[in-house]
């Protein structure tokens, strides 16, 4: 029998065709088995990195979140050691005075008062081993404090000032608790004198952090003090059973990121180190889990192998002019043309199948890269209004969106508040991480409405697109979730604007811009606000007009060095707008102009264009323009209260009232310098120093401040009113307005009467 079978096998193996089909079987299962083991550790090793960057977010906003109670208690502890009833306490001979340690013992309750997460204080007396602390109250003796053990390692202190650890407590004779506390040197004339010990409630420290319990995913934190040992856990009674910390934190030292085999479970380990307490901040992640599925395609992959291998072998006992048919079909349908090719030779066809599957994977990433960047650029051409035929917005919409079509959509306009301080206190290249950061939450918090879709337009704005498949019910409470989401998890906030709902994808342009104005009643609402149309319409409905000659009283005030007067003209002014609700698209223009007439004041080479001011103004509330018109105008007028006696204050002055009282003349520098009876060059001296201007300069922004007011307030020919500021030609006028503005005096008076329609 075996002989037999040698026979057979070797009289089949003659065979070209069936020599190839089995070679091309076991090719295949070699082929099947490698894709399958790459793709299972390639996956594990992207899931890997999915899992890390989270983890260690949250790690690090935890991390700064302790840190920052640390530093508040390290700061309330200096604090203390500065106050002179301590000082007097640690220097006095006798330390049983009543007054000193009553008002010891009520500054220290007073702390504990005013601070959550203090629970008591004790302050140590190195050289008489005498404490006073809240609530044990004075003992003069160390034996009579229960809590007095740490003294014997106060060598620990002796290379660091400040030190946080984990200690246990003795709370009775039988009974201790687990207390973190503070310890801070008290140095007087360079000699240590006492020691500051603030023992911290650890539930109020440890409350605000929350790892992720929603996720279906095992997961542990803990943290470490540098000694490690263990200072929290949550969950508490996690999954893993007993974890060798020591042996974790030691693998985690050398590298950020490691897995770990521990009770036949695979755990991921993230670890992070506070430079300011020494602390560990450790992530383990369970992925069995989510390694479940792909173990899954491995083993079915393996299977489907062997299945491939298994009909290799049996295709070999079937005819083979039945077997290469489908073969002959593929050819066919590759389009393969060469009479010459073997039946047999599959080489041709291997390259023709691996160059149709790249291909395909290349445009699929193409394909969704593009569609990404180009739905971005759609919303944003719509908003900077580059589309403006519906035609084109339909195409384009029905391009990218071909299943959202009859449904009622918003559009979410969302607003960084006060984006340039919000820019000064992030380092640039953390911004896009945060507003991915801000993209993700809100988008989570929409998902039980509808489907979104979002837009970085730029600076402070990110415009999402919410598409519902009903009446988009619930929308208020999700994104006033949003905005509390945000303050908690990344520590700034954000503002709001909700369009109208909206039906027709032909106006989408509209429903933006409503959104966007919609946002200017932050001014009025504050920072963190939502703020719908309806709240919108009740402002934009007064049509009171703002007094603009309390900008030129203002700039008198302060060039007057009247201080009060002029910080009182400021309050009462957002008083007004405060109290009459006048429309917020008149109200932060009006602030604007303020804003500029005093920058250009100030003796400040920065000096920012009306778009920057804008830019700032729409971003922040009225509190805290009012706060920087009164910080500027108290510094200004300050400075013109003292150089106003100034002789050289006085010759500008009367150069500049005979500037105004010549705008319409041809004049030049040489008259501006003979109204005040000196030289051109001594003239041009004192002003450039007095003014931080040039004569010249000066006169010029007066007479295209008087044109603007010309465009603004009359209808006058462009050629009538060069001439009423001084200029001959009409191109002279042209040429230096746009020098000054960037714009031609014709496209500014349109763009400004467009905008005020708008």
């Amino acid at each position: 029998m075996p002989n037999r079978l040698y026979n057979w096998s070797k009289q089949i193996w003659k065979i070209t065709q069936t020599r190839l089909v089995l070679l091309v079987s076991l090719a295949i299962f070699i082929i099947i088995l490698i894709v399958g083991f790459t793709s299972y550790y390639s996956s594990k090793s992207v899931l890997q990195e999915q899992l890390h960057e989270p983890q260690k977010q949250m790690l690090h906003i935890s991390m700064e979140l302790i840190d920052s109670y640390i530093e508040e208690t390290n700061k309330t502890a200096i604090n203390l050691s500065l106050e002179p009833s301590i000082h007097e306490f640690l220097k006095s001979t006798h330390q049983n005075s009543y007054d000193n340690i009553t008002g010891i013992y009520q500054l220290l309750s007073t702390v504990i008062k005013n601070s959550p997460y203090i629970k008591s204080i004790y302050i140590y007396d190195v050289n008489k081993d005498s404490f006073v602390s809240m609530p044990q109250g004075y003992s003069s003796n160390r034996i009579n404090f229960i809590d007095s053990h740490w003294i014997d390692d106060l060598n620990e202190f002796e290379l660091e000032t400040m030190v946080v650890k984990k200690r246990e407590v003795r709370k009775s004779e039988n009974s201790t608790i687990s207390e973190i506390t503070l310890f801070r040197k008290i140095k007087i004339n360079d000699s240590l004198m006492g020691i500051i010990a603030i023992n911290l409630e650890e539930d109020e420290i440890f409350s605000k952090l929350n790892p992720s319990d929603s996720s279906a995913i095992n997961s542990m934190w803990f943290i470490t003090d540098k000694h490690n040992e263990v200072l929290f856990t949550k969950p508490p009674n996690h999954a893993f059973g007993f974890v060798p910390i020591d042996e974790i934190l030691q693998e985690l030292d050398e590298n950020e990121i490691s897995e770990f085999l521990y009770e036949d479970q695979k755990l991921l380990g993230t670890m992070m180190t506070s430079q300011l307490t020494s602390w560990n901040y450790v992530s383990l992640v369970s992925q069995d889990s989510l390694l479940a599925k792909s173990k899954t395609i491995r083993n079915v992959v393996f299977l489907v192998s062997l299945i491939a291998l298994s009909l290799g072998l049996m295709v070999i006992i079937y005819i083979h002019n039945q077997l290469f048919k489908p073969i002959r079909r593929i050819k066919k349908l590759f389009n393969v043309k060469d009479n010459n090719m073997e039946m047999g030779d599959l080489t041709h066809l291997e390259n023709l199948a691996v160059d149709l599957i790249s291909d395909h994977t290349y445009l699929s990433r193409m394909v969704q890269k593009v569609k990404m960047e180009a739905t971005s650029k759609f919303f944003n051409d719509i908003y900077l209004g580059n589309i403006k035929n519906k035609k084109a917005v339909y195409e384009k919409w029905t391009l990218y969106y071909q299943e959202w079509t009859n449904k009622p959509y918003v559009i979410v306009m969302i607003s960084i508040d006060s984006y340039y301080e919000w820019v000064k206190k992030y380092p640039e290249p953390d911004h896009p991480l945060l507003k991915f950061a801000l993209t993700n939450i809100v988008s989570e918090v929409l998902t039980p409405v509808g489907r979104c879709e979002c837009a970085d337009l730029g600076k402070d704005k990110l415009a999402l697109l919410l598409y519902g498949e009903s009446e988009l019910g619930n929308l208020s409470t999700c994104l006033l979730k949003a905005v509390t989401s945000v303050g908690e998890l990344l520590g700034f906030s954000i503002s709001i604007g909700v369009s109208r709902v909206g039906s027709d994808i032909g106006e989408l342009e509209h429903f933006m811009i409503e959104a966007r104005d919609v946002l200017t009643i932050r001014a009025y609402k504050g920072y963190g606000s939502f703020i719908t149309y309806d709240e919108f319409k009740s402002y934009t409905n007064n049509h009171s007009q703002l007094n603009e000659d309390k900008i030129e009283n203002l700039i008198e005030l302060i060039q007057s060095g009247n201080t009060s007067s002029a910080s009182n003209l400021i309050t009462s002014l957002i008083s007004e707008i405060t109290k009459n609700k006048y429309n917020p698209i008149k109200v932060i223009p009006f602030l604007g102009k303020i804003e500029k007439r005093l920058q250009h004041l100030s003796i400040s080479n920065i000096e920012e264009n009306e778009q920057q001011i804008m830019e700032r103004f729409l971003t922040m509330d009225l509190q805290d323009i009012e706060k920087r018109l009164q910080s500027q105008a108290t510094t200004l007028s300050e400075r013109f209260k003292v150089t106003q006696q100034q002789k050289e204050y006085i010759i500008c002055t009367q150069m500049i009232e005979f500037m105004k009282c010549h705008l319409k003349e041809p004049i030049g520098v040489q008259e501006i310098a003979d109204s005040v009876q000196i030289s051109v060059s001594l003239a041009s001296q004192i002003f450039k120093e007095q003014m931080n201007e040039t004569i010249y300069g000066y006169f010029t922004r007066l007479r295209i401040e008087h044109a603007i007011e010309l465009l603004l307030e009359t209808d006058k020919k462009i050629s009538d009113i060069a001439i009423e500021v001084g200029y001959q030609h009409e191109n002279s006028f042209i040429r230096v307005f746009r020098k000054y503005k960037n714009i031609t005096p014709g496209k500014y008076r349109g763009q400004l009467k467009y905008g005020t329609d708008k």
